[in-house]
């Protein structure tokens, strides 16, 4: 057991002093008298080889070509692009969408307002007559404001579309 703890340190020791060298080969071998050895060199040719590990590290970020910072430079510059045109997406996305439901609710009050106006105008055939371009103007207002709903609930549907494919999500099939 303590040849073991002993090879555990031996091995620690090896891999902490590894980033020093940039390939490391570990031989793990018994000799004569059954002790294990854990070393870097190569065991005495009469000790029995238990196993061997090779292990390369990474070159260090610092030793990488040149020519590879560049291209991911360019590869940041697009990711970070693409990031912006998406919030920007989504920015508009949202935008329009309250755009919509405050028109809507223009509509919704336009309407009622023209409901309330013929209720209190028309409500005896002579007062619907005197009054009916009144009426007839009021009902005007609502339905603009309706069609104006209608085209900024449509605007917000493309720009979320819009967003939805910049984000990277499907489409929605049209109802």
């Amino acid at each position: 057991m303590k040849h073991l703890l002993s090879a555990a340190g031996v091995v620690l020791l090896l891999t902490t002093l590894s980033p020093l060298n940039a390939q490391t080969t570990l031989y793990t071998w018994t000799d004569a008298k059954g002790r294990v050895h854990i070393t870097d060199t190569l065991p005495p040719p009469e000790a029995k080889i238990q196993d061997v590990v090779e292990h390369t590290e990474p070159a260090p970020a610092k030793a990488r070509p040149p020519q590879d910072q560049p291209q991911r430079r360019v590869e940041a510059r697009q990711d970070a692009q693409q990031r912006i045109e998406m919030e920007e997406a989504l920015r508009r996305a949202r935008e329009a969408d309250d755009q919509a439901r405050a028109a809507v609710q223009r509509a919704e009050e336009q309407t009622q307002q023209a409901l309330d106006y013929r209720k209190r105008f028309g409500n005896t055939p002579s007062r619907r007559q005197e009054f009916k371009y009144k009426i007839r103007a009021e009902e005007e207002k609502a339905i603009q404001a309706q069609a104006e709903a209608q085209r900024a609930v449509e605007r917000a549907r493309a720009l979320s579309e819009e967003a939805r494919t910049a984000v990277g999500q499907p489409q929605r099939p049209q109802p």
